[in-house]
């Protein structure tokens, strides 16, 4: 079963879900930013942003990171498909994603997929995340971030990994609640990738900002620091097994 999880969460997405080269574009044209502008706000350069506006390169899920901190958005925002339209203050917000339906970024240890993304300024941001990392050494060291988190094992198993407990393994149908300022990681711990549910909540009212620097402190330390390009989408790896799959 390892691996199929990834397989699962891309073709979740399906035909008819905004990808992020159009949403960017959307967004950069509704400001009147040219692509020179969007390189001086993030760094990538003009021809990496073409090709990502253009669905010839994925962006990594550091650059994304990197995108948003640039625009000074959080991630919903970028992600969101009436980005850039006047949202009226209505008491009463709702949003759907059915059978794990969500924007989906990824690096080589996971794959985080957003629920209800279309909502930004969540004071709960829900995630379904594939958790391929093995040990330590795959992600680099623990990490921590404001608020409280609640982790529900979807399948596999998940070892939870912590700096005042004893490493815990967690089956399918299994659930903690920890504190989020508590140093922690996820590791997989069975024969294939982990799937878990998790819900980050705080009173901070930017709380997907916050966790999406934490996030990008953590993946840089996992992977090639980042040169203002961004990779080439990656081949698919082979996956045997079938595990349903729906984010940090």
């Amino acid at each position: 079963m390892a691996g199929e999880a990834r397989k699962a969460a891309k073709a979740e997405k399906g035909t008819n879900y905004p990808k992020i080269g159009g949403l960017l574009k959307d967004r950069r044209n509704y400001h009147g930013w040219t692509l020179a502008d969007v390189h001086r706000m993030t760094g990538i350069s003009v021809s990496a942003l073409s090709k990502i506006e253009n669905d010839a390169m994925s962006p990594t899920y550091s650059t994304i990171l990197q995108l948003c901190e640039g625009l000074k958005i959080e991630v919903g925002d970028l992600l969101n498909p009436s980005s850039g339209t006047t949202q009226n203050n209505i008491m009463g917000r709702r949003s759907i994603s059915r059978q794990h339906e969500g924007n989906t970024l990824e690096d080589n240890n996971y794959i985080y997929t957003y629920l209800c993304s279309d909502v930004a300024h969540k004071r709960i941001i829900p995630m379904v995340v594939t958790v391929s990392a093995r040990e330590m050494g795959d992600v680099g060291d623990l990490w921590s971030h404001v608020g409280e988190e609640y982790i529900y094992v979807l399948s596999g198993t998940l070892k939870l990994i912590t700096a005042l407990y004893e490493p815990t393994e967690l089956a399918a149908g299994d659930s903690v609640y920890i504190d989020s300022t508590m140093p922690h990681a996820y590791l997989s711990a069975g024969k294939g990738d982990a799937q878990i549910l998790v819900m980050c909540s705080s009173a901070t009212p930017n709380l997907a900002q916050t966790l999406r620097e934490i996030l990008k402190e953590r993946l840089s330390k996992g992977s090639s620091a980042e040169t203002g390009e961004v990779s080439p989408a990656k081949p698919k790896r082979k996956k045997s097994g079938a595990v349903k799959n729906g984010d940090g």
